[in-house]
């Protein structure tokens, strides 16, 4: 066997569709699959096509298919919104707003507080909106059983 016809065999190797796996027929027509998506096709309508030409899989095994390929190539769902990313500048802007140390609301709220330390800052604060009196009726029970 020569060079020349192992080389042939291997290009119709690779140029028969019964031979080739699902995946790499899916690799083939990735970017014509994602612009197809990106345009509004629902999935399903995009399985039903690729399953009428000889590529059948399940939506499911198409979904992780196509999440393979994308991270392969490092693209971005098509899916996916360019808002996505400012989704998660926010969520990073709230959670550091709620991490921050309450405003004091009053001036004399602030003279009472100025000297404390941040886990004494606190606990007054809760301590403003919080009762030591249980709520809960079973609570109750349980400590007037006690005394």
């Amino acid at each position: 066997m020569t060079k020349k016809t192992i080389i042939q065999d291997l290009q119709e190797l690779a140029s028969d569709e019964s031979k080739r796996s699902k995946a790499a027929r899916l690799r083939d027509i990735f970017d014509a699959v994602e612009a197809t998506l990106a345009s509004g096709v629902t999935i399903k309508e995009v399985v039903k096509k690729l399953s009428e030409h000889g590529l059948d899989m399940s939506i499911g095994s198409f979904k992780n298919e196509m999440h393979r390929i994308r991270k392969k190539r490092g693209k971005p769902s098509a899916n996916m919104s360019k808002s996505e990313p400012n989704k998660a500048k926010a969520s990073t802007v709230l959670e550091s707003k709620k991490n921050a140390e309450p405003e004091p609301e009053t001036e004399n709220d602030y003279d009472e507080l100025a000297g404390l330390s941040a886990r004494e800052r606190r606990e007054r604060r809760i301590a403003q909106f919080t009762s030591e009196s249980p709520t809960n009726r079973i609570a109750d029970m349980i400590l007037k059983d006690k005394k």
